[in-house]
């Protein structure tokens, strides 16, 4: 259990460190890729809901620390995003390119559309079509081809993690 949690801490610190530093260095349209987003999708669509729900918890605060308007808003959104992923992920065929692509644009589209919703509420802006046709859709675009390389190493750890844990459940029996 204490790999599973080291992982999880060494996922989530990598994943903030590359979307904050070498990420701006890939921007198309000045439209930076969430890796966050993208490291949550494959999560749900690997893990269970617990776990997948816990990542996305932490993987939404640290999205929040690292934006620094507010603090809660990605957490709650990762967390309700990620919570019908990992209720279906058994019943799919996660592997595929499109299932992949599919949930990674929608998660997107969803988180970013609600936060811009929560953001213009309090603000009050007038200018969500704007936001949602320059931002948002491509971001989620973005974000599904982003996808596609990362799904077999992140889902490669998470089997080594499952192989070391019953190695020792079956030694500990």
């Amino acid at each position: 259990m204490k790999y599973r949690i080291f992982t999880a801490i060494v996922m989530v610190w990598a994943a903030a460190f590359f979307q904050s530093s070498f990420l701006g260095y890939i921007e198309v349209f000045s439209i930076r890729p969430n890796l966050m987003i993208v490291l949550m999708v494959i999560i749900a669509l690997t893990r269970n809901i617990f776990e997948s729900t816990a990542m996305a918890i932490s993987l939404g605060l640290c999205m929040d620390i690292l934006m620094g308007k507010t603090l809660g808003w990605y957490g709650l959104l990762f967390f309700l995003v990620s919570i019908p992923i990992a209720l279906i992920n058994e019943k799919i065929y996660r592997e595929k390119f499109l299932v992949l692509f599919t949930f990674t644009f929608g998660a997107t589209v969803m988180i970013e559309f609600f936060f811009y919703i929560i953001i213009f509420m309090f603000k009050g802006y007038d200018h969500l079509p704007y936001v949602f046709s320059r931002i948002v859709l491509p971001e989620a675009l973005y974000n599904s081809i982003l996808v596609l390389p990362l799904f077999k190493p992140v889902s490669r750890v998470y089997s080594v993690l499952d192989i070391v844990d019953r190695r020792r459940n079956r030694i500990s029996q």
